[in-house]
């Protein structure tokens, strides 16, 4: 249920997904959703969470084993190729909705990049353990994986994305 949620706001955007987007989407019925949840925000928050769960096991498995040049590697290419089948990240596409919306939305947005960055910052640190502040590299790939993102939609070649992914992923391991 909640996987189906993170699927309609992911499809449809933070403020765009309507409580009739989620329903349809999860099969509740109103009286439900609102007793499950109490609301929208609550929803909102909990599919969030689970798209961050899931985001983190993918980081895990990508540097699984690997250096860090070698995992980032992986996840910029994936993101070069196939940006999540196109759909982005409900993260950084939250963001850029953020302005005008809900305190509680904002703070769930927010609080979901904290703990991405954070994770990556101990996944650098375990790649990268004599490495200088993780904390700064971690928001250095947060930023390279949003151009990555925003780049693989804007059409420009193919190619020149795929190598852009591995300059980046060059650049911040050798940094």
């Amino acid at each position: 249920m909640i996987d189906a949620a993170v699927g309609a706001f992911w499809q449809g955007g933070l403020g765009a997904t309507s409580v009739d987007d989620v329903l349809h989407a999860t099969g509740l019925a109103r009286s439900s959703m609102y007793s499950s949840f109490g609301g929208k925000n609550d929803i909102l928050q909990a599919a969030i969470s689970r798209y961050v769960d899931r985001q983190i096991v993918e980081l895990e498995q990508a540097f699984r084993g690997r250096s860090l040049h070698e995992a980032l590697e992986s996840i910029f290419l994936e993101i070069a190729h196939h940006n999540s089948d196109g759909k982005g990240c409900l993260l950084i596409n939250s963001v850029n909705e953020l302005r005008g919306a809900d305190v509680a939305v904002i703070q769930t947005v927010r609080a979901g990049f904290a703990r991405m960055a954070k994770h990556m910052a101990d996944l650098v640190k375990q790649a990268q353990p004599h490495r200088e502040n993780p904390a700064c590299v971690a928001a250095e790939i947060i930023g390279a994986i949003a151009g990555l993102r925003t780049l693989q939609k804007t059409g420009l070649p193919p190619a020149l994305v795929r190598e852009t992914a591995r300059r980046f992923a060059r650049n911040i391991a050798e940094s």
